[in-house]
């Protein structure tokens, strides 16, 4: 889903008179904590998938250590047009993974959508995700959406996701028509 919206974002601001020149403009404060964040996840998951038991108190450990680094690098670049909604995404996202064992819990039927057989199955050996279980906490915030645009496998997707969503097309947008805020205002002080 987030291919897709980044793509349609640099679509949309290309034919509507936006410049991708600007992208190249990004200077994020704590970028090294956000990227940090991104290799504590992904190499977890390359490293520990399928090798150990997605163990609650694994995945919560990762799930933590993942989103404190990218909390912290998001906290000073909230200024900048769609990271709030994007963080308030996040932490909607962390809050439905802590309060169930670390993994975001996802319905395999979706919006009337069924996951192949064989996601349902990776969703047992996965450290990120789980199919919803009986008693799941805050199931609203779950991945609760089904997606199957331009795909031919299903996804699906949470509200946090959808603010997420929102908050990268605002910020692609934004910048590829007025640039980078802080290139905005060193550029008016010279």
């Amino acid at each position: 889903m987030f291919r897709f919206v980044v793509l349609l974002s640099l679509v949309l601001g290309v034919l509507s008179g936006g410049k991708l020149s600007r992208l190249g403009e990004l200077r994020l404060e704590r970028f090294p904590w956000i990227a940090a964040s991104f290799a504590v996840k992904f190499g977890s998951i390359l490293l520990l998938q399928g090798k150990v038991e997605p163990s609650p108190a694994l995945c919560t450990a990762i799930s933590l250590v993942t989103y404190l680094m990218l909390f912290y690098g998001l906290y000073p670049n909230l200024k900048l047009p769609g990271f709030t909604p994007m963080a308030a995404g996040m932490f909607l996202n962390f809050v439905a993974i802590i309060t169930n064992g670390g993994r975001m819990p996802v319905d395999p039927h979706g919006i009337g959508m069924s996951l192949l057989e064989s996601q349902v199955q990776d969703l047992g050996l996965s450290l990120t995700h789980q199919v919803i279980p009986d008693g799941v906490r805050l199931r609203f915030l779950a991945d609760i959406f089904g997606w199957r645009f331009l795909s031919k496998d299903p996804t699906t997707f949470s509200v946090g996701d959808i603010l997420m969503a929102a908050g990268v097309l605002w910020f692609v947008l934004h910048t590829l028509h007025r640039g980078f805020p802080d290139t905005q205002k060193d550029a008016r002080i010279s």
